[in-house]
């Protein structure tokens, strides 16, 4: 396998080029994704994932919805005991924390790793 060496007399000229190239690629994209995308838009206050709005019979919430509305009925007093209990102002607590989660969950993974290759 042979190594090609690049020489270039002044890096910041090749610089500035690759950048024009870029800029100049990236117009040339962006001026050939205008010409080619419709201008015709279909706006729905419900997302549909792509299909016609024959689809539904009715409408439903969407996910971020759902997820709120959880977080808000159920999910407000987990939020407020958890804050309460290892919310200190300090940064360092709040590394060791999220340190010694992230330690417990690869310890955990690699537990269930070795469980999985032992059981198959």
């Amino acid at each position: 396998m042979e190594v090609i060496h690049l020489l270039f007399k002044d890096p910041g000229l090749v610089a500035l080029y690759l950048t024009l190239y870029l800029i100049a690629f990236s117009s040339l994209l962006g001026i050939i994704f205008l010409a080619v995308a419709s201008s015709r838009r279909r706006f729905t206050d419900t997302y549909l994932g792509g299909e016609p709005e024959s689809v539904v019979d009715t409408t439903t919430p969407s996910p971020m919805n759902l997820y709120w509305g959880f977080i808000k009925r159920f999910g407000r007093g987990l939020y407020r005991s958890i804050r309460d209990r290892f919310h200190t102002g300090n940064l360092q607590d709040w590394i060791s924390l999220m340190a010694s989660w992230y330690g417990l969950l690869i310890i955990l993974s690699i537990i269930l790793g070795i469980i999985y290759v032992a059981v198959r």
